[in-house]
């Protein structure tokens, strides 16, 4: 629970001091930085720890964050006579060090994000920031999950140079996290029909799993596999990450029409 100092300390320094609310919650210690430290934090008291105890100390932390979260948003919404919305608990990284959905991975154990364990993590990050955070609020809405923009990120960035992250890998990711491939850049020569099967594969496990995805896919002119994109602010740098037959056609995706519904798309 949020304490009544802490309640205070946000009102002031959001109405008379004109912080961000980022800054806010940063000088709070409930950024999205603040799951990576609670783990460190606990490994650190308990190396014993098990995934279990894990998921359950970040479901209390997102708890945490979802009450600092809509008390912040509450206050503001009252101020200008707004209704209050919902509140995203999504973990959105930004390029700056410390501010890393990745490194949250290293500290559950995993060399790089990519490596083998990858989803596993995801997965357990995904479902226990969930609980935590629609245990703390009625009002959760948007993604609400863990996002893995390559480009935005400055830990999953290294882990592509490095070669730990693939666009294979990235895909199986998006089996169980929020998005879909996000941010990733790809060489510039890649065809539009490879563009279009990359889509359609994504396309094809949102459906299958009842779930959101998307893509985000930069071909860059001039570039190709292995070269460094820089796209600048929040959107950062990337590796160009290999795609196979990126220059190649793709009859499957030049036969056309439509992709029947799956069966369980019949629920009426």
């Amino acid at each position: 629970m949020i304490s009544v100092d802490d309640r205070e300390r946000i009102r002031r320094a959001f109405f008379l001091d004109h912080k961000s609310i980022r800054k806010i919650a940063k000088e709070l210690k409930h950024s999205r930085e603040v799951v990576k430290k609670a783990i460190d934090r606990a490994l650190a008291s308990n190396p014993g720890m098990d995934l279990g105890d894990i998921s359950e100390l970040i479901k209390r932390t997102a708890y945490k964050v979802t009450r600092v979260g809509e008390l912040i948003g509450r206050e503001v919404a009252q101020q200008l006579q707004i209704p209050f919305g919902v509140v995203d608990l999504s973990l959105a990284p930004t390029p700056n060090v410390g501010d890393s959905v990745g490194e949250i991975f290293q500290s559950l154990g995993l060399l790089a994000i990519g490596v083998p364990g990858t989803t596993a993590a995801l997965a357990l990050l995904n479902d226990a920031i969930k609980k935590g955070g629609a245990f703390a609020s009625a009002r959760v809405g948007g993604l609400s999950g863990a996002f893995i923009p390559v480009s935005e990120d400055l830990n999953i960035s290294e882990a592509a140079r490095n070669g730990h992250l693939c666009l294979e890998k990235l895909e199986a990711m998006t089996c169980v996290c929020s998005v879909g491939l996000d941010m990733v850049a790809i060489p510039g020569d890649t065809s539009a029909e490879t563009l279009s099967a990359i889509m359609a594969d994504e396309m094809a496990i949102g459906v299958i799993n009842n779930k959101t995805t998307a893509t985000r896919l930069i071909p860059v002119p001039g570039k190709k596999a292995g070269d460094q994109a820089t796209f600048g602010g929040l959107m950062g740098h990337s590796t160009i990450i290999p795609v196979n037959n990126a220059a190649g056609d793709n009859p499957f995706i030049r036969r056309g029409g439509l992709i029947p519904a799956p069966i369980h798309s019949l629920r009426n």
